[in-house]
This record gives structure tokens, C-alpha cells and sequence, in this order.
């Protein structure tokens, strides 16, 4: 037991080290920023000669205000060295999330070359111009930082839950079975594939170079079998990639790997397609009652038209319009319950809810 929960930390953790250092370097970009800006505030809170362009605040306040700015810079050019190539490479249209990120950081950039432009160029503009901004920057900042990082904690809350099933014996076992036939070349080790440190190498792959040039959501838009994944992976490897192409053995580590996560992709398919089914059922035993009840039912649960209004709509007195409401309610989960005699009753309430 001990052994699984520490391969199922290494395979969470093992290949994110990369995503958690620019979480940290994200939020340490953020911080800089909020210190530079109140530091600034505070020089700015001094005389300022004009004659000789240069504030009366003390040097050691002055010398940490550099240094943060350095260290902010830094860290910028850092962020947006991870973040450019990764756009390029990307062959899809981009997210709208990536849009954001991308623009907010081009517009960090051009904030900054003008800030130094005018520190360094133009001092008379130093006193009117530099405040405002750095507080452009600090804005600009938080959005991209507040962009990013609490989707990295939410899909690192996301994964942790998934791969318990994942790297169970039985998905374990499942996947041993599977491989075999999935049309591997027979020098491949398949228990290798199937084991746990295969496992995390064909997700350090997909996400580290499969998702530069593919957007997963349609990659994983339906459940494969392992030979149908093992094409699929094939055909993504064979598109054109520029910096980080994928070799034919980590093709094999990650068609593994989307097998292994397949029973919960075909689980999900099996839920949409029950509720669709239970969507169907209902239609149809709404569509069976008599005109008056499906009139009132439609008008009340549907449209949600009070009692008054569906007696003024159909001329009829309210009485009228509760009595058929109650009676086509009545028949509708009758008819629920007997068209699936081996459902739960919650199951069936799923199903009246859909037609409310």
C-alpha cells in the first residue's frame, strides 16, 4: 500500500516539477511586482529636484526599488522564454485562455521597455509618467498571474483523484491484457508500457510535447481502444513539429499511457449516453399524455407559466389547470417507473426532473 501511494505521488509530481516552478516563479512575479510598485509610492513620497532630475529618497530605498525591478525582469523574461515557444509549436487555433496570457504578456513587455525608456532617456517624464506605470504593470501582473495559477491547483486537484484509479492493480492488469493486441511492434516490453514508471513516462510526453502542437480536448474528445490510440498517437507524431519531435518510443509510452486513463473517458461517454437515453424516455411519455395534461405540464414545468397565467392562456379555471397538472404528473412517473422496472428511484426522479 505504501509503494502505491509513493507511485502515485511520483507520477503527480514527476514531470510537474517544470509547471510547479513557474507557479512559483509566477507568484514570486506577482509579489516583485506589489513591492516595486509600494516602494515606489514611497520614493515618490520624496522632494523630487527637478534641476537635477533626482529624488531626495534615501539610497538604500532607492537600491532595493533597482534590485526589485531587476529581480521582476528577470523572472519575466524567464516566464515568457516558457511561454512563446509553446505558442508557436501550438498548430490549432489558440484558447481563449492562451489569447489572454499571450496578450497580457506582450503587454507587460511593452510597459516595461517604455518604463525603462524613460528612466534611463527621458527623466524629464520620470515624475508624471514612471507611477502610473508601474501600477499598469501591477495590474497587468495579477491578471496574468491570476490567469494561471489557480488552474494549475485545480488540475493538480483534478489528477490526484484520477490517477488512484489509474494505477490500480485491476487498471493495471486491465491495460497487461489489453497491450497485446493493440499492434506493437514485438520488440516492445509491454509490462514496461503497463507498469507504473511507463505510465508516467507517456504522461511527461503527452503533456510535455503533445500538448505544444494538439489540443487534447479533441484528442480525448471519445474513448479509443489501445489500437486505435497507438494510430492516433502515430498520426499526431507524424504532423509537423517544430524544436521537440516525438520518437517512436515515447509514441508507445503515451498511446499506453491513454489507454490506461481510457476506462474513465468510456465511463463518462457511458454516463452522457444514459442521460440522453433517460432525456428520450421522458420526451416520449410526455408526448403520450392526453392534449390538456401536456398543454399544462409544458406550460407549468417547461415554461414556467404560473397557474393563473396557463388558465388565462387556455380559458380554463384554475382548478382545472392544478387537477390536470397533478394527473399528468401522476402518469408520467407511472410510466417512468414501469418503462424501467430495474431502476433506482432516484434514477427515475432524474428522469421526471428532465421534463420539470
Amino acid at each position: 500500500m505504501a509503494r502505491v501511494r509513493l507511485d502515485r505521488l511520483l507520477l503527480n509530481t514527476e514531470g510537474g516539477v517544470e509547471t510547479w516552478l513557474n507557479v512559483v516563479l509566477g507568484l514570486l512575479f506577482l509579489a516583485l511586482g506589489a513591492a516595486n510598485v509600494l516602494l515606489m509610492y514611497r520614493i515618490w513620497g520624496y522632494p523630487y529636484d527637478k534641476a537635477r532630475l533626482q529624488s531626495s529618497a534615501p539610497r538604500s530605498l532607492v537600491l532595493t526599488h533597482r534590485v526589485t525591478g531587476y529581480a521582476f525582469v528577470l523572472i519575466y523574461l524567464y516566464l515568457m522564454s516558457e511561454m512563446l515557444p509553446r505558442i508557436w509549436h501550438y498548430q490549432i487555433e489558440l484558447p481563449a485562455r492562451s489569447v489572454m496570457h499571450l496578450t497580457l504578456g506582450l503587454a507587460i513587455g511593452i510597459v516595461l521597455i517604455i518604463k525603462i525608456a524613460i528612466v534611463r532617456y527621458f527623466k524629464h517624464m520620470e515624475s508624471s509618467l514612471v507611477p502610473l506605470l508601474g501600477t499598469v504593470l501591477l495590474v497587468c501582473t495579477a491578471l496574468l498571474v491570476g490567469l494561471s495559477v489557480p488552474f494549475v491547483f485545480k488540475e493538480q486537484y483534478l489528477s490526484q483523484r484520477a490517477f488512484g484509479t489509474v494505477l490500480s492493480s485491476e487498471n493495471l492488469a486491465r491495460l497487461k491484457a489489453l497491450l497485446p493486441r493493440a499492434g506493437f511492434p514485438p520488440t516492445v516490453d509491454l509490462d514496461q508500457l503497463a507498469s507504473v514508471s511507463g505510465l508516467q513516462r507517456g504522461r511527461q510526453v503527452l503533456l510535455g510535447k503533445c500538448v505544444q502542437c494538439h489540443d487534447l480536448r479533441t484528442v480525448l474528445v471519445r474513448p479509443k481502444t489501445p489500437e486505435a490510440w497507438l494510430q492516433t498517437v502515430n498520426r499526431m507524431a507524424d504532423r509537423a513539429v517544430i524544436g521537440k519531435p516525438i520518437e517512436e518510443r515515447e509514441r508507445w509510452y503515451v498511446a499506453a499511457y491513454l489507454a490506461a486513463i481510457s476506462p474513465d473517458l468510456r465511463q463518462a461517454v457511458l454516463v452522457k449516453r444514459e442521460q440522453e437515453s433517460n432525456a428520450e424516455t421522458a420526451i416520449d411519455a410526455v408526448r403520450r399524455l392526453p392534449l390538456g395534461q401536456r398543454q399544462v405540464l409544458t406550460l407549468v414545468d417547461l415554461e414556467g407559466c404560473s397557474y393563473a397565467e396557463v388558465a388565462e392562456i387556455l380559458t380554463v379555471p384554475i382548478g382545472t389547470v392544478m387537477s390536470r397538472l397533478c394527473r399528468a404528473r401522476a402518469t408520467l412517473k407511472e410510466r417512468l417507473l414501469d418503462e424501467a422496472p430495474g431502476s433506482a428511484e432516484r434514477d427515475n426522479a432524474n428522469k421526471i426532473r428532465i421534463v420539470r
